[in-house]
């Protein structure tokens, strides 16, 4: 049955642009996650006659115990390397060999992209995991545009996070804040730590000022106008309230977080491969540091290593924040979930920081082919752990620093 059908599109301009190319992909999709099946796919492999299918689906698929939708019906069983039964010793999958590339799951099909509707609007972008999305998306010294357009889709044949939301004003408020959060991301009259700050002190003033869940769209509206308009006012930055940075701190707070990934989190087994590879390096260079000596140690390696390069490349880190914005977003679109959206953005910057420093210690420098490495394998080893995640934000809550002046002390360099 054909369910085609034409959606408006909200989507980056380097979407139309993307397309998956083994040949150059750095790191297969194919391992070291969970990956999900829906239910049609599901029952097609296991119907299937072909030998070699049948035979992986013995033991390589398996009904998904934490299912929520048809869409992860299923999941399939990694084998001892972590990879994809499917996948076979020259790397190329099963199911399109013998059965065709129609009949992949829509995970497979999906990824990298990431899909969303809000009521009849489509909205798209990729996640940078992959590495083709991330050099095609993050080397852009112009900054992230996006573009509206149209597009024929079957929703049966792809995932979409969908939001039905009944009230206009409700719609309106959602996309007004995200999208006055990316114009601030993307303002180049100040350092983007400081972008960040300015994003904090708009949410806390929705979080705290308007106290949710009585909030007022009229006034909330409002705020979004004033702090537009603020942008254009080279003198805001100073009204900005934020405690002195206390570098050793900062080191202790990104360390501990760090390390809850591989006790709170899905541990070493998933993590990407690249990021292992990342890993080693900064532990390497942050190892055996004393403690007196931790924030000259820290702050000194960052300016002599790590701030030349952001000076001339810091778009890079922009044009990530600015896609994490747009499809990481479930969080961003409640409004009682507003601050735990902005402490993970805090979290996943922070921790980017904090590995580029390490390794711009270890390699005495850094380069585009080692930041694109780090945010890549970074976000497709951090970003999918929503359990880690969630760890990180109850561990900053309880040592108290996740109020807006004290959580900048993950960002502030």
């Amino acid at each position: 049955m054909n369910s085609n059908k034409e959606y408006s599109v909200l989507q980056p301009k380097y979407y139309r642009e993307f397309q998956c190319d083994p040949t150059r992909c750095l790191e297969t999709c194919c391992e070291r996650w969970k990956i999900t099946i829906d239910k049609s796919t599901y029952q097609k492999y296991i119907k299937s006659d072909n030998a070699i299918i049948k035979d992986i689906v013995a033991s390589g698929l398996s009904k998904n115990q934490d299912s929520k939708s048809d869409d992860d019906f299923g999941i399939i069983n990694l084998d001892k390397d972590m990879e994809c039964p499917f996948l076979n010793k020259d790397g190329f999958c099963e199911v399109i060999i013998n059965m065709g590339e129609s009949c992949l799951s829509k995970t497979c099909k999906n990824y990298p992209r990431a899909t969303f509707m809000i009521n009849d609007v489509i909205e798209r972008g990729l996640q940078m995991s992959c590495s083709i999305a991330a050099e095609l998306a993050l080397l852009n010294e112009n900054g992230m545009e996006f573009e509206r357009t149209k597009a024929t889709i079957n929703p049966n044949d792809i995932f979409i996070n969908s939001m039905n939301i009944d009230e206009s004003d409700c719609i309106k408020i959602y996309i007004e804040i995200r999208a006055l959060i990316i114009e601030i991301l993307q303002n180049r009259k100040i350092g983007l730590n400081e972008r960040i700050v300015t994003v904090g002190n708009f949410l806390n003033q929705i979080v705290v000022h308007k106290k949710f869940p009585d909030f007022n769209y009229e006034e909330i509206l409002s705020l979004v106008d004033e702090t537009r308009k603020s942008l254009s006012d080279n003198n805001f930055i100073s009204r900005l309230k934020s405690d002195p940075i206390q570098y050793k701190d900062q080191f202790n707070i990104l360390n501990s977080i760090l390390a809850m990934k591989f006790s709170e989190g899905n541990g070493i087994a998933t993590a990407s491969k690249r990021y292992i590879e990342c890993l080693w390096p900064v532990l390497d260079a942050f190892d055996n540091i004393k403690d007196s000596t931790i924030a000259t140690f820290y702050k000194g390696n960052f300016e002599k290593y790590l701030k030349p390069y952001l000076n001339e490349k810091e778009f890079i880190l922009e044009n990530f924040l600015v896609n994490y914005v747009f499809i990481y977003r479930d969080e961003l679109f409640q409004i009682d979930k507003l601050w735990h959206f902005y402490i993970k953005l805090c979290v996943v910057y922070g921790l980017i920081k904090f590995n580029l420093i390490g390794l711009a210690t270890y390699y005495k420098g850094m380069d585009d082919e080692l930041v694109l490495k780090l945010i890549q394998s970074l976000t497709k080893t951090i970003i999918p752990d929503d359990n880690y995640l969630n760890s990180v934000v109850n561990y900053l809550e309880e040592i108290k620093v996740t109020e807006l002046s004290k959580l900048h002390t993950l960002i502030m360099s």
